[in-house]
């Protein structure tokens, strides 16, 4: 993110802002945007230290979303991944996703996960804290450093004004006061600036995943499919339907089925989207669908855009299609061409099927009656 932090006479922002240089785990992001989501929790009111067991699970539950719901990469040598699988099954991660759900959550992490002596923080917050004794620490054999920046930490305090020191135990830690109303007064930019940071470093350990940047933090909740609804009550209206997997006539009784799931594509654009009998879509949960489905769901959305065409204005038309030409990397007539349409949903969604059975989405599923 080029865009600097908010300058400061009394802090030391360069250092801040060289936080995530040359990290090469999900450590130090997930330390930082913890702290900032622990301290938002209780307004910046932090009268006491903040117990590094409390961060860790913290880091667990902004870990949670991307990996177990998302299935998203940490890196090879990660152990947020291994801390994760400790979790009892959960029957609906979807729960999870709201403010009561991720409080129930850090209940779950705090019974369940066992990080052995803060094996998560036991480095990241010395090393967060280095640079800013970085004169002091030049040179110096890597099994020194944490003792001495935790001795810096505590002697300059008041001086040097770090992010934050120890405690005597190294149990907790306590922010500098100054970065404390600081981080409160540019809460919005400094949230923009580490997640922008979190993100770089997902998409660059995830590469070819759709939509990396919305798999990071759970949405108050998940939008309504009103317009995509209305869309395909037009093509009810005027067309027969039949369901892509059963092959049963579709009356009222259908829902919208994400052919691509929606953990593995995080959006509800048209084109991956399907009236479907609503049992057979129980069946089907997150499965990646066969192959051998794609034609139906072209020539489904082929009967869908070509009511719409002959129903909508062209201005409504147009913005119907532009999720199509811009994903399936198709013109707006060529939607209307079966074997154009088909070829282009063979083009596009078979790498697509084949990075998400790569990344743990159970494949090939198939409907049986």
């Amino acid at each position: 993110m080029n865009q600097p932090l908010p300058h400061s006479d009394q802090l030391d922002i360069a250092t801040l802002s060289g936080l995530f240089r040359h990290t090469t785990n999900s450590y130090k992001y997930l330390f930082f945007v913890s702290l900032l989501s622990w301290m938002k929790d209780r307004r910046f009111e932090v009268y006491d230290g903040i117990p590094l067991r409390e961060l860790e699970i913290e880091m667990l539950v902004t870990a949670w979303y991307p990996h177990v719901f998302f299935k998203l990469s940490f890196g090879t040598q990660d152990r947020i991944a291994s801390a994760l699988r400790s979790v009892p099954h959960i029957d609906d991660n979807r729960k999870l996703l709201t403010r009561s759900g991720r409080d129930e959550l850090r209940r779950r992490l705090a019974d369940s996960v066992d990080v052995p002596d803060h094996q998560l923080t036991r480095y990241v917050p010395h090393r967060i804290l280095r640079p800013f004794f970085s004169c002091e620490t030049r040179g110096m054999p890597d099994q020194r450093v944490n003792r001495e920046v935790a001795n810096l930490a505590d002697e300059l305090f008041q001086v040097r004004r770090p992010l934050f020191r120890f405690d005597h135990s190294e149990e907790c830690i306590h922010l500098h006061p100054g970065w404390i109303a600081y981080l409160k007064d540019h809460q919005t930019i400094l949230d923009g600036w580490a997640l922008w940071h979190w993100a770089d470093y997902m998409q660059r350990r995830n590469p070819g995943i759709p939509a990396v940047t919305r798999k990071l933090l759970p949405p108050e909740r998940r939008a309504p499919l009103n317009s995509q609804k209305k869309f395909w009550k037009t093509v009810f209206d005027k067309s027969e339907i039949r369901c892509i997997y059963s092959g049963k006539t579709l009356n009222s009784d259908y829902v919208l089925d994400h052919f691509l799931p929606w953990r593995f594509v995080a959006h509800d654009q048209l084109w991956n989207l399907v009236p479907v009998d609503s049992q057979v879509n129980s069946s089907k949960s997150d499965w990646i669908p066969s192959e051998i489905y794609l034609d139906s769901l072209a020539e489904t959305q082929r009967v869908g855009l070509s009511v719409a065409r002959d129903s909508l204005s062209d201005e409504k038309w147009r913005k119907e299609v532009a999720p199509y030409i811009t994903d399936l990397y198709i013109d707006a007539e060529e939607t209307l061409d079966s074997e154009k349409l088909k070829s282009a949903y063979h083009r596009t969604l078979k790498p697509l099927m084949s990075i998400a059975e790569q990344q743990g989405f159970q494949s090939g599923w198939t409907y049986e009656a």
